[in-house]
């Protein structure tokens, strides 16, 4: 996906204080903590990290993914196909190849 080198939390208390403050920017423990497991700790790396890496990363779901597109001010993720299901947390392959050629198009 990306060649960019991310520096990760170097203590308990920095990866606290970080994902804490992506919580308090609306996301979810569970996204929060991916994203600072990732090495995304600022906005800056956020800006810096592409949707395809951001749709892939586990624990990022769509709401997640729709709050960061619009926390960087990109479109975010299209509305879901009739045919999925509400409530799946599960990202198949050929889902994010069609957010991805979506992304192009867009």
């Amino acid at each position: 996906m990306s060649n960019t080198i991310r520096r990760k939390a170097s203590s308990f208390d920095e990866f606290w204080s970080m994902s804490k403050a992506w919580e308090r920017r609306g996301l979810t423990h569970r996204a929060a903590c991916a994203l600072v497991n990732n090495g995304i700790l600022t906005l800056d790396d956020l800006h810096r990290t592409h949707e395809l890496e951001l749709a892939t990363l586990p624990g990022i779901g769509r709401t997640s993914l729709a709050l960061l597109c619009e926390l960087v001010g990109r479109q975010p993720p299209g509305p879901r196909p009739p045919s999925q299901p509400k409530n799946t947390n599960q990202v198949h392959s050929d889902h994010i190849q069609e957010f991805a050629v979506w992304r192009i198009v867009s």
